[in-house]
């Protein structure tokens, strides 16, 4: 009797040690999650929160992958955490789905605003781990909901390699707390940002201002000598803009600007920088872009600015615009490749193309011209 009353006390002792032990588990991973959480929290840009999101978390949690889709009701998700970076674009673009508010109504609407677990996360979001080259390897999986005041604005998977790492019916307290974490870093990185981006913009054309332009060119500049690419940087400016509000009023000549600006955004693309350099004068750095396309793109400009009839008040008026052309690989300017000189190529650079543009103006205006050494002289 005494041996059975031992040996049950043994099977309660042993039950208890690994119900402690669980317990204690699960103390340090709700403490890991909240620490990372915490640093998620702090995220300082979409770039920051985007690496510690699905990579580094991968990582501290010994998961397969992480896969984040967030909804993009101001269509500027995409921009916000990719930027120009294309080599971070091809590395995370099967994990980071931004979805179309109408294109992609079908899968919002399967998000649902409770975590869930095991194999009925493979049933319902199969459709987030389809373009992962991990997928044949993924064995467990964990939806996280991201919720804001009540609202989906995401979803989060978590993929493991181990087929008993998201059991269903498991408790998910710690879960919830990382997901509704998460759900706050991510509203608050990115509205953030596009408070900083409007500190960069010009207020009338709505494009980037000269500050912005300048820390831009320097990062494109690096990325141009890396890849050992060129890139082409334009000035354009309005012939005769004081005589058009002298004549029109400013409010006229605000119109050109805007109309102008609208112009360039139709002929270069999403990559290339445009900014609002001083009055009437705007510059496009071309990433990417030979001295030869940059010269079609600039011509097409000025027959668009000619061509291009302003009405103010019932009277109607045309304008035309000077551009001045110089890319990195000309002359010399290619040597220098110490990335920690960008900013003397990019002082370089823009002088050339302001010398280009003043060529311009000064053989008759409504012209393109392209930097070369004579033009030193000038």
């Amino acid at each position: 009797m005494i041996s059975l009353i031992h040996s049950r006390n043994r099977l309660l002792q042993n039950k208890l040690n690994e119900l402690i032990k669980q317990a204690k588990d699960n103390e340090k991973k709700q403490e890991l999650y909240e620490a990372f959480g915490f640093e998620v929290i702090g995220a300082n840009s979409p770039e920051e929160l985007r690496n510690l999101l699905l990579s580094d978390f991968i990582t501290r949690f010994q998961l397969k992958d992480v896969v984040l889709s967030l909804i993009d009701r101001h269509q500027d998700a995409e921009r916000l955490f990719f930027g120009h970076d294309e080599e971070a674009r091809i590395n995370y673009e099967k994990k980071l789905l931004i979805l179309d508010i109408v294109k992609d109504a079908g899968v919002i609407a399967s998000f649902i605003k409770e975590p869930l677990l095991g194999r009925a996360v493979f049933e319902k979001y199969c459709w987030m781990m389809t373009g992962l080259i991990t997928r044949d390897q993924i064995k467990s999986a964990a939806y996280l909901p991201l919720l804001r005041s009540g609202r989906i604005i995401g979803a989060m998977l978590l993929l493991s390699h181990d087929g008993n790492r998201f059991p269903q019916g498991v408790g998910t307290l710690f879960l919830q707390k990382l997901s509704a974490m998460t759900a706050i870093a991510v509203e608050n990185c990115l509205n953030q940002q596009r408070l900083k981006e409007i500190s960069y913009q010009d207020v009338l054309t709505q494009v980037y201002n000269r500050r912005y332009f300048d820390l831009r060119l320097n990062d494109e500049i690096a990325r141009s000598i890396r890849r050992d690419d060129d890139l082409t940087c334009m000035f354009l400016d309005v012939d005769h803009f004081k005589k058009i509000n002298d004549t029109y009023g400013h409010q006229a000549g605000d119109q050109v600007l805007i109309s102008l600006v609208s112009q360039i955004k139709n002929q270069v693309r999403a990559c290339d920088i445009v900014a609002r350099y001083g009055g009437e004068e705007f510059v496009v750095a071309l990433p990417a872009t030979t001295l030869p396309i940059a010269h079609e793109i600039a011509e097409r400009l000025r027959q668009t600015a000619s061509s291009t009839m302003h009405r103010v008040q019932g009277r109607q008026f045309q304008i035309s615009i000077s551009i001045g052309i110089a890319n990195l690989r000309s002359a010399d300017m290619f040597q220098q490749r110490d990335e920690q000189d960008c900013n003397i190529i990019s002082t370089m650079l823009l002088a050339r193309a302001d010398k280009a543009l003043y060529r311009a103006k000064a053989s008759g205006r409504n012209q393109i011209a392209v930097f070369t050494y004579d033009t030193e002289s000038l």
